[in-house]
């Protein structure tokens, strides 16, 4: 019984020093505790708001390469982009005029491709035609 106690004193020793190392440990490392703070799917911190034409083509560049660089890492994502381009920048904090529409392409093996157009008098016109081309230098 004595040897019974003594092993309980030995392991609840060796657990509370596994888990001061382990808190002298996180402590050196970067304090990352503001991400679950964070939404992960907007594309800015604010709300971003286009009003008009040259906005867009100011703003949207930007955007669309970060929703082009998440659909080449993120399938869910890039399954959600390829069916609501506009719904998910809504989502992520990007609001467009309504006479702007967003289409998505991506074609068997091709780069997907964002292709954004302005729509009046029942024309559309291209305004933006993005794709993500990966470069790799030595």
């Amino acid at each position: 019984m004595a040897i019974n106690s003594w092993c309980k004193i030995l392991i609840l020793d060796t657990f509370q020093k596994l888990a001061r190392l382990i808190k002298q440990f996180r402590s050196k490392g970067p304090n990352l505790d503001y991400l679950d703070e964070q939404d992960i799917s907007r594309f800015s911190q604010f709300d971003i708001i286009m009003s008009n034409q040259e906005e867009v083509k100011r703003l949207l560049p930007d955007i669309l390469g970060q929703a082009l660089a998440r659909a080449w890492i993120d399938k869910r994502f890039l399954e959600a982009f390829i069916n609501y381009p506009v719904e998910i920048l809504e989502r992520g904090g990007v609001f467009l005029p309504s006479t702007i529409c967003v289409e998505f392409e991506k074609k068997d093996t091709a780069r997907p491709k964002v292709t954004v157009y302005e729509t009046s008098n029942g024309r559309k016109q291209k305004l933006l035609e993005l794709k993500l081309i990966l470069v790799a230098e030595q």
